[in-house]
């Protein structure tokens, strides 16, 4: 991938290039930013322009000559990956998904943590298990997690000298998810790092990795990218109208991710929404049938498609308090979400919206956990039911 195929980000770009330029490439490297902003294209980018032996004078790789092109396929002796895998045999390792992995990327080097979990369901059958969740034997009902297997790969790895380029690289997409061992091992070689290598940590949550080896990193902050860039991007990608893609740009708060899910209308949007709106109404009429078969679907669900539908859940809340404020221009919704939130919104305040949020944060945290997800579900709603009949009232001063 060159930085010429990466969104926006101009600005992160250049401090790459002037990095490279002046001979003053850190051993370790974090690019942390959301889901969607280009943090994983720009580690990819990044990578390529330093293996390419061709012409970089416009600020480039070349992306003709060996190096770049195998780059390009993933498939550069040099450049690594490590990344969270859902394992289905005791066999599994980082490497058993690699095919998986490089199909996905090469597709679009834009895409989350759902999507990644959605390919690696397609590795191999797995055997079923008599448990709480159907879907726990499954790839796609599991968890990706960066393990112990990892920890040996990257020693394996970067114990033999570089191939062909002047040094390896291993990037490492999601560190966050790495267990206790992984996380030290890590600490360890960043502590004594190889010669000629280069680690390129790409993060989405930052705050879940050891402080120490943050300590270790240099730093980049992915930001969202700009309205206008992604807007150009949809409409090239996309072959959307101007004024459709200003719209899903908006929407879409700088991730490209969310933007494409939106040109989509992916039936997990749909079936989001009317989820939301069931969970919500069921609530407000404390339907007991209704919760229960709502708790059903959610267990019919994999772990990430329940968390992705919390976080969607957590957004509309937002969006639901901001929608009293009355003011347009910061709220993101698409219109099926403004025709349910117009009725809705009134329900969230003040007195109640810190809660909601900290119910549903909850909620997300014991499915993480691999709890109950049919007793934290019903449990969720039953909450859900005090706090959105609790009134608008200012609260008493002093």
């Amino acid at each position: 991938m060159r930085f010429s195929d990466v969104i926006g980000q101009k600005a992160i770009k250049d401090r790459l290039l002037a990095m490279t330029a002046e001979n003053r490439v850190p051993h370790a490297m974090l690019f942390m930013g959301a889901e969607g902003v280009g943090a994983l294209p720009l580690a990819l980018a990044f990578a390529q322009y330093v293996d390419c032996t061709g012409d970089k004078s416009n600020g480039d790789s070349c992306g003709l000559c060996p190096a770049c092109k195998k780059n390009a396929k993933l498939v550069h002796p040099d450049v690594h990956f490590i990344f969270p895998i859902s394992k289905n045999g005791s066999s599994d390792d980082t490497d058993s998904f690699l095919p998986q992995w490089r199909e996905t990327v090469t597709r679009s080097p834009y895409f989350g943590q759902t999507e990644w979990i959605e390919a690696m369901a397609a590795h191999k059958p797995a055997q079923p298990k008599e448990d709480d969740d159907p879907q726990a034997a499954t790839p796609a009902g599991k968890q990706a997690l960066i393990a112990k297997d990892a920890a040996q790969a990257i020693h394996a790895k970067l114990s033999m000298k570089p191939y062909e380029a002047d040094r390896q690289i291993m990037i490492i997409w999601r560190p966050e998810l790495m267990n206790e061992t992984t996380s030290n091992s890590l600490l360890k070689i960043l502590e004594e790092p190889p010669t000629d290598t280069i680690f390129i940590l790409v993060s989405e949550e930052p705050q879940k990795i050891l402080p120490t080896i943050l300590s270790r990193t240099q730093t980049f902050r992915i930001p969202p990218i700009d309205e206008a860039d992604l807007s150009t991007a949809l409409s090239r990608s996309a072959l959307l109208v101007p004024d459709e893609a200003a719209r899903i740009a908006h929407i879409a708060q700088g991730s490209f991710v969310s933007a494409l899910r939106q040109v989509c209308q992916s039936q997990t949007d749909a079936r989001n929404i009317d989820l939301f709106k069931k969970m919500m109404r069921a609530a407000w009429k404390t339907d007991i049938i209704e919760m229960n078969n709502i708790a059903e679907a959610c267990r019919a669900m994999s772990r990430e498609q329940l968390k992705s539908f919390l976080t969607y859940s957590q957004r509309l809340i937002r969006e639901s308090f901001i929608l009293n404020l009355d003011n347009r221009q910061i709220n993101f919704l698409t219109q099926p979400e403004e025709e349910f939130l117009i009725n809705f919104a009134p329900y969230v305040h003040v007195n109640n919206v810190e809660k909601l949020a900290s119910l549903i944060d909850d909620a997300t945290a014991r499915i993480e956990q691999n709890g109950n997800i049919r007793m934290t579900i019903k449990s969720m709603i039953l909450n859900l039911t005090v706090l959105i009949r609790k009134t608008n009232r200012p609260a008493a001063t002093a």
